[in-house]
């Protein structure tokens, strides 16, 4: 039977293991928090609380992790348990220094390591609705590819290793601006004495809609935004990523500079948990 390691059982993790459980993949999984690791247990995989030898019997090994800092620890771990020739998928948003550190660490022991970030929510990610933007090995790729058609909708391979990485910052740079949109737009609307739900509906079906609007609009209407599909505090490490990478190429982006200062106010003043959608709040308090 194919088994597929998952180190990390947060949001996303869940999600991948929920998926290939599903698919009839037998799952085996690590992460610190018995809670992470009760999770998985329920959904019908094998749960363990460190990385350890149970990777080298895996097809492939899946991360996702919260930190750099974790990422370079664990690949070392990793270093010491696979086999040459294993592919690992590392699935978050970090630096390119960072990732590059992680892909020479394996690499100097025959493994793979693929820079494989994916654009979509938590929520999007239960239900297979997310996007995957590969980049490395291109024969490493291949052998991964049955394993992510479980748990993605599809596969953009973007060439070589760190491609996949500049791809993610562009989609989430897209997602930042348009879900601060939708925030300013439901203001604008409520200002107006517009009914919520009509607007909605415009939106969703009109020349404004956007993927954001459609996810995260219905979170500002009700004031939901605990359990989070993707939290403040995970979205402010992604965007000084971004943030650093368009300073690097020098360019000018009055957009994201605005929005970034948005989200900066909302993680200043909201609980740090909160979902990105929680930006609303700050329109709200203005107007008070």
């Amino acid at each position: 039977m194919a088994q597929v390691g998952i180190i990390g059982l947060g949001i996303m993790g869940s999600a991948y293991a929920n998926n290939l459980i599903a698919a009839g993949i037998d799952v085996i999984g690590s992460d610190p928090d018995p809670k992470a690791q009760e999770r998985l247990t329920d959904l019908g995989g094998t749960a363990q609380a460190t990385t350890g030898p149970w990777a080298a019997d895996c097809d492939i090994v899946i991360l996702a992790l919260l930190s750099p800092v974790i990422l370079q620890e664990v690949c070392k771990e990793l270093g010491g348990f696979l086999n040459a020739g294993q592919v690992v998928l590392e699935t978050g948003t970090f630096a390119l220094e960072d990732k590059q550190a992680a892909h020479d660490i394996l690499a100097a022991k025959g493994i793979h390591l693929l820079d494989c970030p994916v654009s979509g929510t938590g929520v999007q990610a239960q239900k297979r609705d997310i996007l995957m933007m590969a980049s490395g090995d291109s024969a490493a790729i291949t052998k991964a590819r049955p394993f992510m058609a479980h748990f993605t909708k599809g596969v953009i391979e973007a060439g070589e290793f760190g491609m996949g990485s500049r791809l993610k910052y562009v989609a989430n740079h897209a997602v930042a601006l348009h879900n601060a949109a939708a925030a300013e737009t439901l203001a604008y609307a409520d200002a107006l004495g517009l009914d919520r739900d009509t607007t909605y509906a415009m939106l969703s079906t009109g020349a404004g809609q956007s993927k954001m609007s459609d996810l995260r609009m219905p979170l500002m209407m009700t004031g939901k935004y605990d359990p989070p599909t993707a939290s403040l505090k995970m979205f402010e490490k992604d965007l000084s990523v971004i943030g650093d990478d368009l300073r690097r190429l020098g360019l000018k982006v009055p957009l994201f500079d605005a929005v970034d200062t948005l989200y900066k106010t909302a993680s200043e003043t909201l609980p740090e948990r909160y979902d990105t959608a929680s930006v609303f709040e700050i329109y709200r308090q203005n107007k008070q």
